[in-house]
């Protein structure tokens, strides 16, 4: 509920407050009292209370009367006032609430009573469908007469059509349970068929992961072996800096250690071919991890294909489910002859 704004008895008593204070009742004096109100309905109610300030005056010196009496009594009157109106106005509230509960139950009934019309216009067809079912069953019986008439006279040809259909209720009853038979096998089979892809699948997807497991510990020994390759190329790197600044001060000292420098520069081609040879063997590495990232990218798409074949899998579980549907219906429908077999088996020997 929103707040209410300032009321004129409110700005009323603010004024006389202040006018008894010996202040002049101003907008921001009312306000500063009352602590709310906007300068517009403030200035419009205290426009009011000094037009019924001069007034009572007025009042006062016609009827010699004084003025803090008739004060006190419009005080009296005006709080009476405003008491009856915070009634009226609690009242009109609970009244709004009491038409809007009234509102909510006549809107709960319409809805109920729609319900109620649907459903007696459902139990009047329904009753509409009883009764029309009623006459056709009554003109089914009255042609069941007639037949029944017509058959007495046919009774001989009958009898011997009756046991031409008992023979062939037998053979209804054989292919019955022949069917039965198939559908039962056709079961076990689609059972046995959906364990064993489903055996298949488990067992694949089961192989796929170790040799996604296999290959990526394949994958991070490379990179190990790889790491191990880089370290020791940057070493024979360093040492190769280290032979050339080596190499710089024997140089330099040419003339007077000669046979150390050519021991040196054996020594520098020997750890030149370790240089090429681990410059190969790391070239190795790599060529053999491109090729585990290759089987790596195979296997996926292998994945792939498999998870393709699952989905077509279940394509054909559900066409095995439709197909057991329709099985199922055709089981129904020849119940339902065998029951009207029956029926007109049992027609035939209440006739006889």
């Amino acid at each position: 509920m929103s707040r209410p704004g300032i009321t004129y008895h409110d700005v009323a008593n603010a004024a006389q407050q202040l006018a008894a204070q010996g202040k002049n009742p101003t907008i921001d004096g009312v306000r500063s009292l009352t602590g709310t109100g906007s300068s517009t309905t403030i200035a419009q109610h205290l426009k009011e209370w000094k037009y019924k300030q001069d007034h009572t005056r007025l009042l006062c010196l016609k009827e010699n009367l004084p003025e803090e009496i008739v004060l006190t009594m419009k005080g009296l009157w005006e709080r009476v006032v405003n008491q009856a109106e915070e009634k009226v106005a609690a009242i009109k509230q609970d009244f709004e609430q009491s038409i809007a509960d009234l509102n909510d139950q006549s809107t709960k009934l319409q809805e109920s009573n729609m319900h109620w019309q649907q459903e007696f216009q459902q139990m009047k067809k329904e009753r509409d469908e009883v009764i029309h079912e009623k006459l056709a069953s009554e003109q089914l019986l009255v042609n069941a007469k007639i037949e029944i008439a017509t058959l007495t006279e046919k009774l001989v040809a009958l009898e011997q059509q009756s046991q031409e259909k008992q023979t062939r209720i037998g053979e209804l009853h054989q292919q019955n349970q022949q069917i039965q038979d198939n559908l039962e096998h056709y079961r076990a089979a689609s059972l046995e068929q959906r364990m064993a892809d489903k055996q298949r699948y488990e067992q694949q997807q089961n192989q796929l992961e170790k040799t996604i497991q296999q290959i990526k510990q394949e994958l991070t020994q490379a990179h190990q072996e790889k790491l191990v390759s880089q370290r020791q190329c940057h070493q024979v790197t360093f040492e190769n800096e280290n032979l050339k600044v080596q190499f710089a001060q024997l140089n330099v000292q040419h003339e007077l250690i000669a046979a150390r420098l050519a021991e040196s520069l054996n020594e520098l081609a020997m750890k030149t071919q370790d240089q090429q040879h681990w410059q190969t063997q790391c070239h190795t590495l790599q060529t053999k991890y491109d090729e585990q990232n290759q089987t790596l990218v195979n296997l996926k798409t292998h994945h792939a294909i498999l998870l393709q074949q699952s989905e077509t899998f279940k394509s054909e579980l559900n066409e095995l489910r439709e197909q057991n549907k329709l099985i199922a219906h055709e089981k129904w429908i020849l119940g339902q002859e065998k029951a009207q077999l029956y029926g007109q088996l049992k027609q035939l020997e209440s006739c006889v």
